[in-house]
């Protein structure tokens, strides 16, 4: 059975941009007091976690920073409301088909980048009503048509629910 196919791609997008905590762009965005040495040793994790490092090597430089496991979950929870209201804006802006709202929604992410005009936008409002109608093939292929194509489940360090990653079907 097929979970839901489509979160509006647009507001993936920008969650995909900041998938993880330890990315210094959401950092400047959530309100956590952290060090420059605290956010540099956020931006080392990150990148020993793309590199596949093991979780000792990760947890010295987490302990070396003082970032224990109490202000992880402060920036997890931070992080993750402020994704959330991303979404909500972006969402909101596509529903009302606002251009102004959904680009000031999509500020300083890598999103901007893609869509950059408002006739990008027009097509993401189109492939959203598609959505909604029950056409996810042709919704796809704009989504696809615009460089915001689904990612792909991925399974083993960082993924979720019983070692699925998250995708457009997953929900938060």
């Amino acid at each position: 059975m097929m979970k839901q196919l489509f979160i509006p791609v647009a507001a993936f997008a920008v969650t995909a941009t900041s998938v993880s905590a330890f990315n210094t762009d959401i950092l400047d965005k959530i309100d956590v007091d952290l060090s420059s040495d605290q956010v540099a040793a956020l931006e080392a994790v990150h990148e020993l976690r793309m590199e596949g490092a093991d979780r000792t090597e990760i947890i010295a430089v987490l302990d070396d920073a003082d970032l224990d496991r109490e202000t992880m979950h402060e920036i997890r929870t931070a992080a993750r409301e402020y994704r959330t209201t991303m979404r909500e804006e972006i969402h909101a802006a596509i529903d009302d088909e606002d251009y102004d709202a959904f680009q000031d929604a999509i500020e300083g992410t890598r999103l901007e980048d893609t869509i950059n005009s408002e006739s990008d936008f027009k097509k993401i409002v189109e492939a959203h009503e598609l959505k909604e109608a029950g056409d996810r093939e042709g919704a796809k292929e704009i989504f696809e048509e615009l460089g915001l194509e689904r990612p792909e489940h991925k399974k083993g360090k960082g993924a979720h629910r019983g070692g699925e990653g998250r995708g457009f079907g997953s929900q938060d």
